[in-house]
This record gives C-alpha cells, sequence and structure tokens, in this order.
C-alpha cells in the first residue's frame, strides 16, 4: 500500500547561509535557495515552481529560470532560485513555502509537493 501512495517527486530546501539576503536594484531583497528536486518514476517529469510567503512580505518575486523545468527519470536535480521581497517594515525571519507542481502527462495525477523555509529581512 505504501508504494502505491508514495510520491514519485520530491523536494528539499536550502537556505544559501553564504548571503543570509541581500539588497538587489530597487532596494528589493533577495534571498537564495537550492532546491533538491527528485523524481523517482522511470519516465521524465516536467514540472513547475512557485512560492508563497506570509502577508507582511508582500509579493513574492521567484526567479528559478525557464519554467516549465525537466527532471530526468530516476534523478535529483539542484536547482538555484532567488526569491525577492518589496522593502518594507518587517524584519527577521519569516515563513514562505515552495510549491512543486507536476505538468500532467495523461498519467495518474501526482499530487503537488509543499516544503516550508524561512525568508530573512534585514
Amino acid at each position: 500500500m505504501s508504494l502505491a501512495l508514495r510520491s514519485p517527486l520530491k523536494m528539499d530546501v536550502i537556505r544559501d547561509r553564504g548571503s543570509l539576503a541581500r539588497e538587489v536594484e530597487g532596494g528589493r531583497i533577495e534571498n537564495v535557495y537550492r532546491l533538491q528536486v527528485m523524481n523517482t518514476r522511470e519516465q521524465p517529469q516536467r514540472v513547475t515552481i512557485t512560492v508563497a510567503g506570509d502577508a507582511a512580505l508582500g509579493p513574492l518575486e521567484l526567479r528559478a529560470g525557464t519554467q516549465p523545468i525537466e527532471i530526468p527519470a530516476l534523478t535529483t536535480r539542484a536547482i538555484v532560485v532567488q526569491v525577492r521581497s518589496e522593502p518594507g517594515s518587517v524584519r527577521g525571519p519569516r515563513p514562505i513555502a515552495f510549491k512543486l507542481t507536476a505538468l500532467s502527462d495523461g498519467e495518474a495525477e501526482i499530487r503537488p509537493v509543499v516544503e516550508k523555509s524561512r525568508f530573512v529581512v534585514p
């Protein structure tokens, strides 16, 4: 039963500790993350990545290159993404969540994968 219910997509979120947060053009705040995306299927999988966060951060911009992203069969792929927030009055770490969604290929629907992290505002 557990084999039938397991998700063929997995994701780990690793914050770049080398640069906790930085200011970019327009005064926006940027944090960098490395997403380890695992495809345990025997077929390639196309996925999209989105991010949502605490309302105090305002709208978040995800910079992840060209989407959808192709993950080859039975592999793990590291994807570096930048998340940007408008400057505001909040300070410190704020909760965010990355959502990995598989694009339908005519087979059984794959549940989206959601992983939580923190967005640091200096």
